[in-house]
């Protein structure tokens, strides 16, 4: 995925970014901020593109959920165990739908299920956009302004990452030991 998106910007430098953003918006997103600081990008055309291509997947995706509510995908996706289901997340949408899209937005995690889940429960395409450009505006920026801080450490990259996996090492032997104590001391007042 990085070599296509680091092809995709260095032949169509902003468009590239437009592309690349539809597809993989958040490794775009430091890519580009990389090549922001580098010269090779304008920081207000590079954060122009990556806006325009998060928001066009964005709508992408919503429509795809609201199209899935009212063709032959309906029938295909929802059947009576999941109509329950999707009542439920229709009523949480209309209840908390800045949360929610914002929520979407940040979080990588959960973005796609997100996005899908607004277009089905019929949540009004003009206050999905201006919700949406919001919390995009914020995270593209966020996004470039990492990338090109980051590439600043680049030389440094090697330590970082050694620290990091040797925390990441440390986490894991701290919480195995949390359940095997745990499962011991269960063991021992159970008898």
């Amino acid at each position: 995925m990085l070599t296509l998106a680091i092809n995709l910007i260095s032949q169509l430098t902003y468009l590239g970014i437009f592309i690349g953003t539809f597809i993989e918006g958040p490794l775009v997103g430091l890519l580009a901020g990389s090549l922001v600081r580098t010269g090779f990008l304008n920081l207000f055309f590079a954060y122009l593109a990556h806006v325009a291509g998060d928001l066009s997947a964005d709508f992408f995706y919503y429509f795809i959920g609201q199209q899935s509510q009212r063709s032959f995908l309906k029938k295909l996706i929802i059947s009576e165990r999941h109509l329950e289901k999707t009542k439920k997340m229709k009523r949480l949408f209309h209840r908390h739908p800045k949360k929610i899209i914002i929520l979407g937005k940040l979080t990588h995690l959960f973005g796609l299920p997100i996005l899908l889940g607004v277009g089905m429960s019929d949540y009004p395409r003009y206050k999905f956009l201006f919700f949406d450009f919001i919390a995009t505006l914020i995270k593209s920026a966020l996004l470039i302004a990492l990338g090109y801080y980051l590439m600043g450490l680049w030389p440094k990259a090697n330590n970082v990452f050694a620290y990091l996996n040797w925390f990441g090492i440390l986490v894991l032997v701290l919480v195995l030991v949390y359940f095997i104590m745990k499962e011991i001391a269960n063991k021992l007042f159970q008898n």
